[in-house]
């Protein structure tokens, strides 16, 4: 069929929104029983208003109930919400908060009733001689206020349904407990640790203590608490793992880069004969997501994923020599592997994204001395029920590196119109509209992996860009610290860089430009177009703009947004608002909405309780009082992030229009 012609932003494709929403799954983790060597998968369904299911690989069916939903919401992300062991699979449950255990078809809950839902679970490690206790974290929102939350760790005793205190001090409303994990033997314990104002990222530390099992209470507790790795607000020690019970690996961004490090009694020391500029891990936002595990028995090799270009690689790591071996072979081309676990010698499973195919939980397995990988689908996340896409509709990534003031480097990704139905476009010499994405975080990181929302614009004609700006995760240590004190400023600098830089402005119309983020995205897309410091906001710079669950006003995040991220703000503007008033001020996009001259459109979750529905309010009010161009959508039921098929065909659809409407068609809003 000859290819057609016709204006970018208008061409059609069969990609549509109800296509990406239907049956949307994302695989949210991958379990390994370690006894029985059983495997589930925990995936999260759009179409069940995104309710996460337990998934035995053996049976292919679901191990809970049909009104059970594997999700935890400690520090609001969640993350480590079931655990599996020795034929029992443990999971807390979002409908009402409590753990349960499932064994043989057998659903029995191990916590206590909890009517108020103020005790929330996440991230158990199983006692591996008394095998009906497991350590958790224990968040307690008896107090529910961001700075009387108190975080804990306890013994969940699985026979009795009781729960009892681990670790819990006066100051447990400003800390913050991850990764428990006994050691081999069950007599020892580590854990990860931190405090406000750090992140785990900033200044996690590493503790280790002893176990003890008291019989006649069936009860644990510590002893000879020692810290073995980082220090708070310089360095960050993160995911404990035993590699025996006398050496313990984690990661430590000591050189600057999260690289492994092993702990044993006679002294604390890098894994690797030399520093490997690459990050080993990436930031613990969630819990229980390891970059690295144990190959063999004996814990002498580990498989790593480090991140080189924005993309994951893997490493077979000699823990004895320092010495490492990269896993190069065609069969592999994941750009993204989170959830990695040792299932046998030699044999790990973790989740697996790609740029040109949907993401899967995989088993690989490494053989002869130059480790050749046999990679094996588990479970994929492409619907069974849609039909295909035409063949050579992706478009794919391309890494880009431009330069910034001071000849700093900074990061990009570059996704060009396509669509095999078309040749171009229908008017003569124009260049595509771009879409560029602001990732959420700060502290993240746009990945390369296929994502249908993308796919969506490109094969209408849209060029996309997404910035990995200053104080992106995934490139050391010194890239994220370049943030600190200038959230608002270089992160919309860098943007307008990307756009200005020869490598983007010679491919898109500069012109017609959409800047789009969700969360810290959401904030940065507000700076762009309103601050006084920003070069965007001085001209309309940028065609359009859409704004998820973004930051309008700093001080009511402040005093509004999760424990989690409480203190979060204080580094990233540079200090306190009592000790810079201006700052915060200066930062809040809120006070400047009569600069804003770009039509804004506004998505917000009405549960959203990191980024609270007021902060859109406001700045949709300041637009309206100063006659600008916004439009606004709110949802029921959905919080911080988008779970509910439904809420996400409207997003996709609302998106495209306004840019339509805004940038791409002759009648463009104004």
């Amino acid at each position: 069929m000859a290819q057609k012609y016709a204006p970018y932003g208008l061409w059609e494709s069969p990609i549509t929104a109800d296509a990406i929403a239907q049956d949307s799954v994302d695989l949210a983790a991958i379990l390994v029983d370690p006894v029985t060597k059983d495997i589930y998968c925990i995936e999260q369904r759009a179409s069940e208003g995104g309710r996460c299911v337990v998934i035995s690989n053996k049976t292919q069916k679901e191990v809970f109930g049909k009104d059970f939903n594997a999700c935890t919401r400690v520090h609001e992300y969640g993350g480590g919400a079931a655990i599996a062991y020795n034929g029992t699979v443990y999971s807390s449950n979002f409908m009402d908060f409590r753990i349960y255990a499932a064994k043989d078809g057998n659903i029995k809950p191990i916590t206590p009733e909890d009517p108020n839902k103020l005790y929330r679970y996440a991230d158990f490690c199983v006692h591996p001689v008394h095998t009906d206790l497991l350590v958790a974290i224990l968040e307690d929102h008896t107090n529910d206020t961001p700075r009387t939350v108190r975080n804990s760790l306890c013994v969940v005793n699985s026979s009795a349904a009781t729960v009892t205190s681990l670790i819990s001090t006066e100051d447990a409303e400003i800390e913050f407990y991850a990764a428990p994990t006994f050691s081999p033997s069950g007599d020892k314990l580590a854990w990860q640790f931190w405090k406000h104002p750090d992140m785990p990222w900033e200044g996690g530390q590493i503790y280790v203590a002893d176990v003890h099992y008291n019989s006649n209470t069936h009860t644990l507790s510590l002893s000879n608490t020692k810290l073995v790795a980082g220090e708070a607000n310089n360095l960050s020690a993160c995911y404990p793992l035993w590699a025996s019970n006398d050496k313990l690996l984690f990661t430590s961004d000591e050189s600057k880069f999260a690289n492994l490090w092993e702990y044993t009694q006679a002294c604390t020391k890098p894994v690797l004969f030399s520093v490997v500029q690459q990050d080993f891990c990436m930031p613990p936002w969630t819990f229980d997501d390891y970059s690295f595990a144990l190959l063999d028995e004996n814990g002498t090799k580990a498989i790593c994923v480090a991140w080189r270009a924005g993309r994951s690689v893997l490493y077979v790591v000699d823990i004895a020599t320092g010495s490492y071996v990269e896993i190069k072979d065609e069969s592999f081309d994941f750009v993204v592997i989170n959830n990695v676990s040792r299932l046998s010698d030699y044999t790990f499973v973790f989740t697996g994204l790609q740029s040109n195919a949907p993401g899967a939980a995989m088993l690989c397995t490494l053989t002869g001395p130059s480790f050749v990988p046999n990679f094996q689908v588990l479970r994929s996340t492409a619907s069974a029920s849609a039909a295909p896409f035409p063949e050579g509709i992706i478009s794919l990534p391309t890494p880009l590196e431009f330069k910034v003031a001071g000849d700093k480097t900074v990061y990009a990704v570059y996704y060009a119109p396509n669509n095999p139905a078309y040749a171009g476009s229908s008017i003569s010499g124009e260049k595509p509209p771009c879409v560029l994405g602001v990732h959420g975080g700060p502290t993240g990181l746009e990945t390369q992996n296929l994502n249908w929302q993308k796919q969506y614009f490109t094969s209408r004609g849209y060029a996309w860009l997404d910035v990995n700006y200053s104080g992106s995760s995934c490139y050391g240590r010194a890239y994220v610290e370049r943030l600190q004190g200038n959230w608002g400023i270089t992160d919309v600098s860098d943007c307008i860089g990307a756009i200005q830089s020869p490598q983007i402005s010679s491919l898109i119309d500069t012109k017609r430009t959409a800047i789009r983020g969700g969360s810290a995205g959401g904030f940065t897309t507000l700076a762009a177009i309103s601050l006084d410091s920003s070069a965007a906001s001085k001209v309309k710079f940028f065609a359009s703009a859409t704004n998820s669950c973004g930051i309008s006003n700093m001080e009511l995040f402040a005093e509004d947004t999760h424990k989690f991220e409480l203190m979060y703000i204080i580094k990233l503007l540079g200090g306190t608002k009592e000790e810079i008033p201006k700052v915060w001020h200066d930062r809040s996009p809120v006070y400047f909405s009569a600069n804003i001259k770009t039509p804004l459109l506004v998505l917000q979750g009405n549960d959203d309780p990191v980024v609270l529905p007021a902060q859109s309010w406001t700045i949709i009010d300041g637009i309206i009082k100063s006659k600008g161009h916004v439009e606004a959508h709110f949802f029921d039921g959905e919080q911080h992030g988008w779970r509910i098929s439904g809420t996400v065909k409207k997003l996709i659809e609302f998106e495209r229009e306004w840019y339509e409407k805004s940038m791409v068609r002759p009648t463009v809003a104004t």
